[in-house]
């Protein structure tokens, strides 16, 4: 019971933490993290061109991270301000048409799919491996860099002038309640994944925890075990 009880307060905490934030800046905060992530896979295929070699443990969370966070959180809450604002601006239904939205999430899916095949057959050393995830790992934040961008210059522009305050609080709420499904501590874990994760030669990890919780839509149980760092693997 005093368990339960922490873990409300940890979420009602959280909860007034976004209402004092609007729904766009909210999203807004979940892009930076999400560029974080990007610009170190960019770093990873660099790597990867000039023969480094890459922990297999952190590319393996990097999908999770793309598949749980950037995917099925941030699409949930894409599609909960489509359908709080397309009826009452045109213009904004232009901008964020709800097949764009699907026809992205589907998109960063199979992406996301691809990698996680890459990366077993990079595990197994199978020839050609590290050359076919190198390219992999560039259309991917090619990919997402273009979505942020996107979003980021058309899409919450035209919503920040859309948007009543009635709505707001709407969507402040929703998002709350997605957040609550997925676990307040998981989202926590991933945004601290995101901003410490480094591919980049004669740095340490400073994250070294565990993603640990069921997400409400997949099910999924993420582990990351604690860095034992070899000389070669970045």
């Amino acid at each position: 019971m005093k368990t339960t009880n922490l873990n409300d307060q940890r979420g009602d905490l959280q909860t007034d933490k976004n209402m004092n934030a609007t729904a766009i800046e909210g999203m807004s905060a979940e892009h930076r993290h999400i560029e974080s992530v990007v610009k170190s896979l960019q770093d990873a295929s660099m790597g990867l061109e000039n023969g480094r070699r890459l922990r297999v443990w952190k590319l393996r969370t990097v999908v999770e991270f793309l598949r749980v966070y950037a995917g099925q959180r941030h699409h949930s809450r894409e599609e909960a301000l489509f359908f709080s604002i397309h009826s009452e601006c045109s213009e904004f239904t232009q901008s964020c048409s709800l097949e764009r939205l699907n026809h992205e999430y589907e998109k960063g899916r199979a992406l996301v799919s691809m990698l996680e095949e890459q990366i077993a057959q990079y595990e197994q050393q199978q020839p050609e491996a590290g050359y076919a995830l190198g390219q992999t790992l560039q259309e991917i934040a090619q990919f997402y860099h273009h979505c942020v961008w996107m979003e980021d210059a058309t899409v919450y522009p035209t919503a920040k002038e859309t948007i009543t305050e009635s709505v707001n609080r709407q969507l402040q709420r929703q998002f709350a309640e997605i957040d609550s499904a997925f676990g307040w501590d998981l989202i926590a874990e991933y945004e601290q994944f995101a901003a410490n994760l480094s591919f980049r030669a004669a740095t340490i990890d400073l994250y070294g925890g565990r993603v640990a919780a069921h997400s409400a839509r997949s099910n999924v149980l993420i582990s990351t075990r604690s860095c034992s760092i070899p000389e070669v693997e970045f």
